[in-house]
């Protein structure tokens, strides 16, 4: 019996939460009502036509190419280089000592042979780590975490685009930081990244202290609902209240934050991407993510999309 009174007050506690959160979202709504009716989008401009055809030109190597090569690797970069791309997407964790580095996880157990927390280990303990994943040194070469640092070098030395997407909504001031330093030491590159992510409030502050950095939101269909997954929330009892929620959530991103935010493009997951969903959100430019079957990459393609993939292919096609 006390089982599930505890069961019953944890699943009214949540579904409180949860109608707490559809109450902000609608205040969200409303107040953002005049913002959409008295802010307009960023006139096109020639940097941000060039930015966008040069990514649309050809397939976009997802975390550097991960079929290919180990994930958000030198060794990846490398071969998405060979295989004539224009554009990396890649992922952004900070370590201990405050370094930003490139790789997926908050964790290192999936990609290296190290485990634990990246905000726990300092740049230096991660650098002693193989990040070569499931292939051998004689296939790829060693491969380690590259710095972002190394990473834009990289990217200046062979003319590479930067797709960077930040992780957590807890990098926000690091990030800002990350972006003045860029900005101020690589001043060549400032055209040539686009910071997205799932993270609003990432966006939002880029927006307010970087305004001329271009910028693109992450969407998926469930994101509040993974949330809670993730966290060991979702159950049968308030799946209908996420799926509401969720729905809300990208009312508000779509029709207020993102013109408002005046952001650049989307990136959409492919389950979520139509022909008819393509049109109506023209002239935003749609990315799909991942894409790795071969008439779905020629389906996503005809619409007008660009596709970002795990598997790379030469720049003719092959």
């Amino acid at each position: 019996k006390q089982w599930y009174q505890r069961r019953v007050r944890g699943d009214r506690d949540m579904i409180l939460g949860m109608l707490n959160l559809l109450m902000t979202v609608i205040a969200s709504i409303l107040a953002g009502v005049f913002i959409r009716i008295t802010s307009g989008r960023n006139p096109d401009s020639d940097d941000l036509k060039k930015f966008i055809n040069d990514v649309f030109s050809h397939e976009i190597p997802h975390r550097g190419g991960a079929f290919n090569a180990p994930e958000n690797t030198m060794c990846a970069f490398q071969k998405a280089v060979e295989y004539g791309s224009r554009a990396i997407e890649i992922d952004i964790q900070y370590t201990a000592d405050g370094i930003p580095v490139v790789i997926h996880d908050e964790t290192l157990d999936r990609t290296t042979n190290g485990s634990g927390p990246i905000a726990k280990k300092t740049l230096k303990e991660i650098k002693e780590l193989s990040a070569n994943y499931t292939f051998s040194q004689s296939e790829v070469g060693e491969c380690k975490v590259p710095t972002l640092d190394e990473t834009i070098e990289f990217a200046i030395e062979n003319d590479l685009i930067l797709l960077l997407d930040v992780k957590g909504g807890e990098f926000c001031a690091k990030f800002s930081e990350t972006l003045t330093d860029i900005q101020k030491r690589y001043p060549a590159f400032s055209k040539k990244f686009a910071v997205i992510s799932f993270f609003p409030d990432i966006l939002y502050n880029v927006r307010q202290k970087h305004p001329t950095v271009f910028t693109g939101f992450t969407r998926r269909h469930d994101h509040i609902q993974d949330i809670c997954r993730n966290q060991g929330y979702l159950n049968p009892t308030i799946q209908s209240l996420l799926f509401l929620a969720d729905r809300v959530y990208d009312f508000v991103m779509f029709y207020v934050f993102v013109p408002w935010m005046k952001i650049n493009m989307l990136e959409i997951r492919k389950d979520d991407v139509s022909e008819s969903y393509v049109k109506s959100v023209a002239p935003l430019p749609v990315l799909t993510w991942t894409v790795n079957d071969p008439e779905e990459k020629a389906f996503f393609k005809k619409i007008g999309c660009a596709v970002m993939s795990d598997v790379l292919v030469l720049s003719d096609g092959k």
